[in-house]
Order: structure tokens, then C-alpha cells, then sequence
């Protein structure tokens, strides 16, 4: 329901937004919903003047509520990054959104690096990452942090398939920026 007009709609929750389709057609940002409640099986809220009232069922209303209301993990916390857990980098950083997950969480100091961010477009610096993580035996975990797309100057393909004979194993992965992506490898 909208105010008071019912009708039957297809709702999807994405990672920003909310989509309704069929008899209502709506695109509400997740951040701009208010009011959010459970009632019975319906999750309710407020957008945009709008009262708005969607027939879930009891479990998916609560599940949905929690989705919407948990704020999504920092780039630091995907990456694993924390005090306790300090990145050592290998390469150049230029990337915004990665200096600002590193903030207080970055160590110079191998013997304290937990987990090594490698920032390679080349295979040249790849296998200079890979030789770098081979003597540091604390790191458990290696991000491969790369150009993403098509036109990459270095494929996700090729990464993988250098890491594969490096003797390593994906686990993850994680978007950057727009224009960069990770992969975290460990050894097998």
C-alpha cells in the first residue's frame, strides 16, 4: 500500500534501493526511508511523503528490515583492516577511497603486517608482490588490488591465473573504487 491505494507489486530490495514494479511503480533510495517498522507482516515506512506499507510476511519483513537498517561495511572492514589487523602496502597508492580504509590502519613494519594490499597494473609488479608476501610469514592474507575491467592493464584472468601458479587460493572479493577491484589470496 501507498497512502491508502493498494495493489499488487513486485518489490526487489537492492543494495541502494528499494524497487517496486507492477501496479506501483517506485525507485526509493534506502537512505531516504524513515520510519522503518515492522507490523505483523508488513514492513512499513515513510519516503518521500509517502506513506508505505509492503505485505512481506512476518520473517522477510524482519529480514528486509535488517538489511535496510545495518549500514554497510566500510572498504577498512571488507579489507579486513583494523588496529589489531594493520595493512603493510606494496606499491603505489593513489586511490582516495583506499588511503581512507588505511587511516591509523597501515603499518611500514613487515614483522607487524597482518595483511599486505598490493597494488599492481602490471604482471612486473604482480610477481614482485607475490616475492614480497613470500617473506612475510605473519601476513596470512594477500589483496591483489588492480585495474577492473575490459581494458584493464592487468585482467583479473591474469591475475588469477599468476596466482594460481604462485600457489594461491581466492577468497574474496571486494570493489574498490570505480576503477579499482580487489581479490584476496591466501597461500594453500
Amino acid at each position: 500500500m501507498i497512502g491508502d491505494q493498494g495493489a499488487e507489486v513486485k518489490a526487489l530490495l537492492e543494495a541502494g534501493e528499494l524497487l517496486l514494479r507492477g501496479g506501483f511503480k517506485r525507485r526509493y533510495a534506502l537512505t531516504e526511508l524513515s520510519g522503518l517498522r515492522v507490523e505483523g507482516e508488513r514492513l512499513s515506512f515513510e519516503v518521500a511523503g509517502e506513506q508505505v506499507a509492503l505485505e512481506l510476511g512476518a520473517n522477510p519483513a524482519a529480514s528486509w528490515l535488517k538489511k535496510i537498517t545495518t549500514p554497510p561495511p566500510t572498504l577498512a572492514e571488507k579489507l579486513g583492516l583494523s588496529a589489531a589487523h594493520r595493512g603493510l602496502v606494496i606499491g603505489y597508492i593513489d586511490e582516495p577511497a583506499l588511503l581512507e580504509a588505511l587511516q591509523g590502519m597501515r603499518t611500514e613494519l613487515p614483522a607487524q603486517a597482518h595483511i599486505v594490499l598490493a597494488v599492481a597494473s602490471s604482471e612486473a609488479q604482480l610477481q614482485a608482490a607475490i616475492a614480497a608476501h613470500a617473506g612475510l610469514p605473519n601476513a596470512r592474507h594477500l589483496w591483489i588490488i588492480h585495474p577492473k575491467g575490459p581494458k584493464s592493464s592487468l585482467a583479473d584472468a591474469t591475475v588469477r591465473r599468476l596466482m594460481l601458479e604462485a600457489g594461491y587460493v581466492d577468497s574474496k572479493t571486494s570493489a574498490v573504487s570505480t576503477a579499482l577491484t580487489a581479490t584476496r589470496y591466501g597461500r594453500r
